[in-house]
């Protein structure tokens, strides 16, 4: 009895150091793959921007004919059985290129380097940011909406450019001569006023970066954090577990909430350059509208924002997953 005892003990022993060793080499690694997380976020956001692009297309048109004086019927919907009867249903589906490189560069970035920035802001606090906190996630979205927004802006460019309505036809053969034209068009401006061409080339590609910066911080700010904050909170009070239920109903109340915030900042997207400034702009629709002037066209931001905040989330967790990484 004594020997089979000690047998015992010497048998499973091992076999503890063993699984203890195993998962140390587990955990190590998913703690490190920022890579891959930037391309399960590169790829969540192609994905659902390629599905949403019809209404993505549609609001740009929409937002276009609004500021067309004298212009009938923009409701959503009419602008998007007028496209599809005129100019044939794949008009639908155009500027598709131009928004697969800025979800690559803007989404990638900002949704995946956003834990990366958590965990640097968390170990430069030492700490005092807690990864509870919500503080630590607006920061960490901020940082990384920031450098997404900036770095995409020439791209978010080309894709309203591609996405709006010629009478004579696009100007563009593809979004390459996009680029290499709005580039020639600032380009020949500042040689005209004596400034330099490759500073004016640039500028033109970078115009309206300020409020593209703005909106994709306001965005990001509440998108990631609230999911990340909703997941956590469900979780840790036992309601909910880990799985895609729990995806589901997190994306949806940040397509909610994101929608909320973003919607106003739409109206700093100012092309009839109607307001001096982003202050001017709030003063103005206070006056004119009142409070809710800012969420003109709510239903069908949500409709399209909501969407593509469902879709992305749950496709990025279903990529993690697929990459051995542990869930967001």
């Amino acid at each position: 009895m004594a020997q089979a005892a000690a047998q015992t003990t010497v048998t499973i022993t091992p076999l503890e150091e063993k699984v203890a060793v195993l998962e140390k080499e587990v955990e190590i690694p998913r703690e490190s793959q920022y890579a891959l997380k930037f391309v399960g976020a590169a790829i969540s956001n192609m994905t659902s921007s390629a599905i949403c692009n019809p209404t993505d297309i549609v609001k740009v048109r929409q937002q276009l004919r609004r500021q067309t004086p004298g212009a009938q019927g923009s409701a959503f919907w009419s602008v998007g059985v007028e496209m599809a009867r005129k100019e044939g249903v794949m008009s639908l589906m155009g500027g598709l290129s131009a928004s697969m490189v800025r979800e690559l560069v803007y989404s990638g970035i900002r949704l995946g380097t956003y834990e990366f920035f958590k965990d640097k802001l968390h170990a430069l606090s030492q700490g005092a940011l807690s990864r509870e906190g919500i503080a630590l996630k607006i920061g960490a979205a901020s940082i990384a909406a920031t450098i997404g927004s900036a770095l995409a802006n020439p791209a978010d460019l080309v894709k309203v450019r591609m996405q709006a309505y010629y009478p004579d036809g696009s100007p563009y053969r593809n979004m390459r001569h996009a680029f290499a034209s709005i580039y020639r068009e600032g380009a020949a401006l500042a040689a005209s006023k004596g400034v330099s061409s490759l500073a004016g080339g640039v500028g033109a590609l970078y115009r309206g970066v300020e409020a593209t910066t703005i909106r994709g911080i306001v965005l990001s700010a509440t998108q990631i954090c609230s999911y990340d904050q909703i997941k956590q909170s469900l979780k840790k009070r036992g309601i909910m577990q880990e799985g895609v239920p729990l995806h589901l109903v997190a994306s949806t109340f940040a397509g909610l909430f994101c929608s909320i915030t973003s919607n106003p900042v739409r109206l700093m997207n100012d092309k009839k350059h109607e307001y001096k400034g982003a202050f001017d702009c709030v003063r103005q629709v206070m006056v004119r509208e009142g409070p809710f002037g800012f969420f003109k066209g709510f239903g069908m931001c949500w409709a399209r924002l909501g969407t593509h905040t469902i879709l992305t989330f749950l496709i990025f967790e279903r990529v993690r997953y697929w990459f051995g990484i542990e869930a967001m």
